[in-house]
C-alpha cells in the first residue's frame, strides 16, 4: 500500500546574489552634523549642511519570523515534524540579522527536535552562533504548537540545518547608519503591527527620519493603519545621542504570502519567492507524513483483517483507504504549489537576465529543483493509483 517516500529537493537559500544586488541597489546616504565621509561608493539623496553618510544597515524583514503560520501536525512523523521546523526558518533566520548572535565562524549549525510522550526537547549544536544566537534558535522553534505523543508512542526524532540568512546588521561606520540598523534590528518588536497582514503581501514602506539626540521624528510614505503603528513605535524607540537626517528604505517581504508585491525591487521578489520555496517545501514534508500515517493506519487493520475477518472492518477500511486517498491529494496540491513557485522563480530571473548577466548563475539550481519536483508530480500521481488499486472496490 505504502508506495516509497522521497523528500522534495530543500537546497540552501538562493538569496546571495539576490541579496548582494539588493543592498548595492538600495543603500544610499544621510547627513548628520557630525563624522567622517563615507567610504561606499554608492550616492544617495542628502540635505544641504551636512556631511553624506553611507546608509548600508537597508535589510530586508520577512514579517513572516513573527510566525508560525497554522499547519496541520495533529498527526506527528518525522516528515511533519521536519516540514514544521523548516515552516520557522523566517524566525531562525532572523535571529542572525543581529551580529551579536554570530560567533565569527562558518555556520555549522543544525537544529534537533525530540517529541515524545513525556514532552518536546529542543538541541542547537554546532558552529556559527553565539549563546545568544543559539537562544534565539531555540525559543522560535518552542514556537511551535507541537503536542506530547501519545502514552507508549516511540519518540521522533529530526535534525536540520539552520541557515545564518546572508545579511546581518553592522554598527560603527557612522552614525546615520547605526540608527538605520536600530530601526532594523528593532522590527521584530513591531509584529503586532504587522500581524494583520496575515498571508497578504507586505507593502513598500520608506521612512524619513531625523533624529536629535533627545527622541526622533519618523515619518512614513503612508497613512495606513500599519504605516501608523509602525511609525509610532519607531519614534518611542531610543536612538542614542547623534543627531542625524536619513531615509530608511524599510523592505518587508512575507514569504508566507501565497503572491508578490509587484512594484517591489527584483532581488527583493527573487527573496520572496526563495522564502516561499521553502514554506512550499514544509508543506509537501508535511502533507507527505500524513499520508504516510494514514497509509499506515490502513496496512495494520488490512493486516488484521486477513487474519480474521469481523463485521464492520471492510466499511472501517474503506473510510481508512478514502483517508490515503485524500492524504494523496493533499500531497500532490502541495508539490503542485512548489512547482508554481519555482516557475514564477525562473520567469523572474529569465527577465533580469536580460538586463544583468550574473542573474543566470541561479538558473542550473532552479532547473534542478523544478525538475526534481515536476518527477515528484508524476510519483504522487502514481502512488494515489496504486492506492486506489489496493483498495476494497469502491469509487472514488
Amino acid at each position: 500500500m505504502i508506495a516509497s517516500l522521497r523528500g522534495p529537493v530543500c537546497n540552501a537559500p538562493m538569496t546571495r546574489l539576490a541579496s548582494a544586488a539588493l543592498m548595492f541597489a538600495l543603500a544610499g546616504c544621510a547627513t548628520t552634523s557630525g563624522g567622517s565621509t563615507p567610504s561606499s561608493p554608492i550616492d544617495g539623496k542628502s540635505s544641504s549642511g551636512g556631511e553624506k553618510m553611507a546608509i548600508t544597515n537597508v535589510i530586508p524583514f520577512d514579517v513572516a519570523s513573527c510566525g508560525p503560520r497554522a499547519l496541520a501536525l495533529s498527526v506527528m512523523t518525522n516528515e511533519v515534524l521536519t516540514g514544521a521546523m523548516l515552516s520557522m526558518s523566517p524566525a531562525t533566520q532572523e535571529c542572525f540579522v543581529d551580529l551579536q548572535s554570530r560567533d565569527g565562524q562558518p555556520f555549522d549549525l543544525k537544529a534537533k527536535m525530540t517529541v515524545a510522550e513525556t514532552g518536546v526537547t529542543i538541541e542547537i549544536n554546532g558552529l556559527g552562533a553565539s549563546a545568544a544566537g543559539k537562544a534565539c534558535v531555540e525559543n522560535a522553534f518552542k514556537k511551535l504548537p507541537i503536542q506530547p505523543l501519545p502514552a507508549g508512542s516511540k519518540p521522533i526524532v529530526t535534525e536540520i540545518p539552520v541557515s545564518g540568512g546572508p545579511q546581518s546588521v553592522r554598527v560603527g561606520d557612522n552614525a546615520a547608519n547605526d540608527i538605520a540598523g536600530k530601526l532594523r534590528l528593532a522590527q521584530p518588536s513591531m509584529c503586532d503591527c504587522y500581524a494583520k497582514l496575515g498571508d497578504q503581501p507586505a507593502p513598500m514602506l520608506k521612512a524619513e527620519v531625523e533624529a536629535t539626540g533627545d527622541g526622533a521624528k519618523v515619518t512614513l510614505n503612508s497613512t495606513d493603519e500599519l504605516a501608523t503603528c509602525l511609525q509610532g513605535k519607531m519614534q518611542a524607540l531610543k536612538l542614542g545621542d547623534a543627531k542625524a537626517k536619513l531615509t530608511w528604505p524599510l523592505l518587508l517581504k512575507n514569504t508566507y504570502a501565497g503572491q508578490l508585491d509587484p512594484s517591489a525591487p527584483a532581488a527583493l521578489r527573487f527573496q520572496q519567492l526563495d522564502g516561499m520555496r521553502a514554506q512550499r517545501t514544509a508543506d509537501v514534508l508535511v502533507a507527505a507524513g500524513q499520508r504516510v500515517a494514514a497509509a499506515l493506519a490502513y496496512d495494520d487493520l488490512a493486516q488484521r483483517y486477513k487474519k480474521k475477518p469481523a463485521k464492520g472492518m471492510l466499511e472501517e477500511l474503506k473510510v481508512k483507504c478514502a483517508e490515503v486517498a485524500a492524504g494523496d491529494d493533499k500531497q500532490m496540491a502541495a508539490v503542485k504549489a512548489l512547482v508554481t513557485v519555482l516557475e514564477d522563480s525562473q520567469k523572474l530571473v529569465a527577465a533580469e537576465k536580460a538586463k544583468d548577466p550574473q542573474w543566470a548563475q541561479v538558473e542550473p539550481m532552479l532547473a534542478q529543483q523544478l525538475a526534481s519536483s515536476n518527477a515528484e508530480v508524476a510519483r504522487v500521481e502514481e502512488q494515489k493509483k496504486n492506492d486506489l488499486n489496493a483498495c476494497p472496490k469502491t469509487k472514488y
